[in-house]
């Protein structure tokens, strides 16, 4: 039986056979279990894992407009770096 940091429900969801060969593999592959995969991606892709990710990219979406027009700057004065 898992320990959890905090309240969990059950949740049932349907996989076409080729998503849970996938899921056993990368379970077993990491020494765990298809519950605390799913729970894994879960949180990765909702950025509720704790990571920097939407840090990340909320920096990021800040810093494209500078970017994009550095990388214009520098495309017109070298042709090494202007597209085809």
């Amino acid at each position: 039986m898992a320990l959890y940091a905090g309240e969990v429900r059950r949740t049932n969801i349907y996989l076409s056979e080729d998503e849970q060969l996938a899921l056993d593999a990368k379970a077993k592959a990491e020494g765990s279990t298809r519950s605390d995969v799913l729970r894994s991606i879960v949180d990765r892709e909702l950025n509720l894992d704790g990571g920097d990710d939407a840090d990340l990219d909320d920096l990021l979406a800040q810093l494209a407009p500078e970017i994009a027009k550095r990388a214009r700057s520098l495309s017109r004065q070298d042709p090494d770096l202007r597209s085809a």
